[in-house]
């Protein structure tokens, strides 16, 4: 039987363990036996392998970090026979808190090896296997095929010198990262490529290949492994071992011979993990990112397990004698031993891997083989709170086992699959003329959505929520809900913490985009008229769905190479992974059928024209947002100094990978908040935000307690005046005077961010002939949307000058009804 959606793993003994393996019809084997786990394998002391989590804890220059060394002690005093340590960057470069192994920090890991040996002895009689996971470094790169051959055999070399130094340092092994978006598993998917690494699978296996052999040319005793994730669930070309048919089926050809060709080259373990599909097709056949295995699948976990021992065991039969792990047990909680025991005995893999769960219960190993055993209070509940630590950029680990060391404030930790949320909507008071509508920036009627969701009618819940904000998931997530609707809640009084309105949000648009009912609703016939829409942010996108929904054909032209706006493209990805998945599950069904045409990378002013596109089109809406920041000096621009959005685009691109110690932040808009975030996580240590007024007049959302930290300074009342500048024309201070005294100083900085508001570009503006201004330099309209110029409307940051996401999404929704009531009356 197929269970095409996730059902949470409520299972409580064997019996209903074994049951529910029935009813799936899925091939898990159970042992009651687990002596072979404490067998050694391969020179390895016992079956057990601790798989790789990333924990963003490492010191400012790459090398292990307290958290990080008490992180793998514990695991290798645990009783894991093997510890694989997370992803390493094979060079200076890397991203704050991510390990980096360089001449550098090489002494530093030396002494992190044999720290964790120690551990493993003192523990147990065993010795541990010490696997460093390398990740090639590479520019930043949308798709693989922009990367040129010289890229690629440049990353290729920096891994194998990184490999000579982790042999140096002491490791054991290394592991070259094929899975997750890393190159050697990018370039497996290039079909399209051309040249040495792209076409046919012996050019696309090449990085791979020949990293295992140069590895092992130059340090013979080293083990040689990869992580790879066989099964990519995505369509061809975009994916690896996916049936070019049903993108929810793997293809093991290429994979088996993968593995085939990587054995003869030398590689002495293979860890397999896999995707799992996704349910929207469409979204899946453009190339989006699968489901990893550290997020919730659309499917029920031991199908998610048995795909991943049913691979396990055809790679490992496809190159007899290579060495699996296999992947996917920390579903299974305290069940772990009787599936993995069985799974190794019937040579599905030859060790069983667990990456949450080891989080969970790092002594997992020794508790089973000591005490025949594990108790489920002990074992990972899936909730994935790592995995949102992860994506905040912090360190990692498991706040629900650990919680003295790993204690997190809840708000930025959304969770997808909150158990508890039925308890909290039942808590609303489903108030008439509620406060909480009152105040949200969207108008959404939140009573009536949480009704439906206490009802069990999420479908319901979602249509009462898309009324009002087409945009759903992006605005739980990006509005300040304590400032709008969460504010307003009379439980905030009555209880002393409002109802989590924007959390439930974003649980009912998320489960409705997995059952595949969150694409645009579209009429049957179309009204025979075209708007074009400029600007592909949240108000562009909002007034595209609504025109849509009307029958209207719309032409939407962006500047950029992605559709988003500025939570796509600006927004850091610890606040705001990527508004993609959403976007394209809604706007698939219109793309498909031909009344939404995209263009990217069109440019008012330079292949886009105002007048050209008010005589192609009915109507033309302006949603281009605010990109200028305004600087404190126009002429001339200093080496050192740079504005809020630029910045944070860089960094979300990845082409900025560091800052130096130093930085200041000119502030009072709101990227003000994202850019100090993001120089700290690049490495700042001493961070100012420099503000003219009180800190009740600066847009800043965080805490006060942020400028309570070391290192984080608020200067308010502080006038900005100029830069200084070195010999070379290089930012070295910025001089403020204070409001208070009228004392003047210099500030000593190597970077300033100047976050001060948005305004129009000065170059847009030439590009926008009959349309006037307001006195502080926006688009003016009338009657709502309407600019001075026939048939030509504006909305979002053009109108309001840059502000919450919800409102832009309010203002595009209400353009569009204005729109549409002008073309129907002719």
């Amino acid at each position: 039987m197929k269970i095409s959606h996730y059902e949470p793993f409520y299972l409580d003994s064997l019996d209903a363990l074994r049951a529910e393996i029935a009813r799936l019809d899925v091939d898990i084997p159970l042992a009651g036996d687990f002596s072979i786990l404490a067998t050694p394998h391969a020179g390895i002391p016992n079956r057990f392998c601790a798989q790789p989590v990333s924990g963003l804890d490492a010191e400012p220059g790459g090398s292990p970090g307290t958290l990080t060394k008490r992180r793998y002690q514990r695991l290798a005093a645990g009783g894991f026979g093997l510890v694989w340590v997370e992803s390493t960057s094979a060079g200076a470069s890397g991203l704050r808190g991510k390990l980096r192994l360089h001449d550098d920090t090489l002494d530093a890991f030396r002494r992190f090896v044999d720290d964790l040996r120690t551990a493993a002895v003192r523990s147990r009689p065993n010795q541990v296997c010490l696997i460093l996971q390398l990740a090639a470094p590479v520019p930043a790169y949308e798709r693989v095929e922009e990367l040129l051959d010289a890229d690629i055999v440049a990353s290729l070399d920096a891994l194998v010198h990184a490999a000579g130094l982790a042999a140096r340092a002491g490791f054991d092994g290394v592991d070259i990262l094929s899975c997750h978006g890393a190159l050697p598993g990018a370039l497996l998917a290039a079909v399209n490529r051309e040249g040495r690494f792209g076409g046919s699978l012996e050019n696309r296996s090449r990085f791979l290949r020949q990293a295992v052999e140069r590895i092992l040319v130059n340090s013979p005793d080293l083990l040689t492994t990869a992580r790879l994730c066989a099964y990519d669930a995505v369509c061809p070309p975009f994916g690896f071992g996916t049936d070019p048919t049903d993108y929810r089926r793997a293809d093991l050809r290429e994979p088996e011979q993968l593995a085939a060709i990587l054995h003869t080259a030398g590689l002495g373990l293979l860890n397999v993990t896999t995707a799992s599909p996704r349910l929207s097709g469409p979204a899946v056949e453009r190339g989006l990112r699968p489901v990893s295995d550290h997020e919730v699948p659309d499917e029920h976990p031991l199908m998610v397990l048995a795909r991943q021992l049913d691979i396990a065991r055809a790679l490992r039969a496809a190159a007899p004698g290579l060495p699996v792990v296999g992947s996917g047990f920390s579903w299974l909680r305290q069940f772990l031993p009787e599936v993995a025991a069985a799974g190794v005995a019937e040579g599905m893999m030859d060790f069983v891997g667990l990456g949450r769960g080891a989080l969970a219960c790092p002594d997992a190993p020794a508790r089973i083989l000591d005490r025949g055993g594990i108790d489920s209070g002990k074992t990972c509940m899936v909730c994935f709170a790592c995995e949102a630590m992860l994506k905040r950029g912090g360190p990692v680990g498991c706040p629900i086992r650990d919680p003295e060391t790993y204690g997190v404030d809840p708000l930025p930790v959304r969770s997808v699959t909150p158990v508890q949320f039925d308890e909290e909507a039942r808590r609303c008071h489903l108030c008439e003329a509620a406060p909480c509508t009152t105040a949200s920036r969207t108008g959404t009627d939140i009573p009536g959505f949480i009704e439906a969701f206490r009802r069990g009618d999420e479908p319901r819940a979602y249509e009462i929520i898309r009324r009002s904000d087409v945009l759903p998931e992006m605005t739980a997530q990006l509005t300040p809900g304590w400032l709008h609707s969460e504010g307003a809640c009379i439980e905030k009084v009555l209880a002393g913490r409002p109802i989590p309105i924007l959390d439930l949000q974003y649980v009912v648009a998320w489960r409705a985009r997995a059952r595949g009912e969150t694409g645009v609703r579209l009429p049957a016939g179309s009204s025979g008229r075209t708007v074009a829409i400029v600007g592909a942010g949240p108000a562009g996108l909002a007034a595209v769905i609504r025109l849509l929904g009307h029958g209207h054909h719309v032409d939407l032209f962006e500047c950029s190479d992605t559709l988003g706006g500025t939570p796509e493209r600006v927004i850091p990805a610890s606040r705001f992974s990527s508004a993609r998945p959403e976007i394209d599950a809604i706007l698939a069904p219109a793309i498909d059928r031909g009344c939404l045409c995209i263009h990217l990378g069109r440019i008012l002013g330079e292949n886009l024209d105002l007048d050209g596109l008010c005589s192609d089109a009915d109507a033309v809406l302006l949603a281009t947002g605010v990109w200028q920041e305004p600087p404190l000096r126009t002429a001339p621009r200093i080496d050192g100094v740079v504005d809020a959005l630029a910045f944070l685009e860089a960094v979300k691109r990845g082409e900025r990978t560091s800052v130096p110690p130093r930085v200041a932040i000119l502030a009072g808009g709101d990227c003000a908040m994202d850019a100090a975030r993001a120089a700290e996580f690049l490495g700042a240590g001493d961070i100012s935000i420099v503000f003219g007024g009180p800190r009740s007049e600066m847009h800043w959302h965080m805490g006060d307690e942020w400028f309570a930290e070391s290192g984080h300074h608020a200067m308010m009342s502080s006038q900005a005046l100029d830069y200084e500048c070195d010999e070379n024309g290089r930012l070295r201070g910025l001089r403020i005077r204070n409001g208070d005294s009228g004392v003047e100083s210099t500030l000593d900085v190597g970077l300033l961010v100047e976050a001060m508001g948005l305004q129009i570009a000065d170059a847009l503006k030439s590009t926008l002939p009959g349309l006037a201004f307001t006195d502080h330099g926006l688009v003016a309209t009338t009657n709502g949307s309407r600019t001075t110029r026939d048939h030509v409307h504006a909305a979002g940051g053009l109108v309001n000058g840059g502000a919450s996401v919800s409102r832009c999404i309010a203002e595009g929704l209400a353009a569009a009804d204005d729109i549409h009531a002008t073309l129907a009356k002719g």
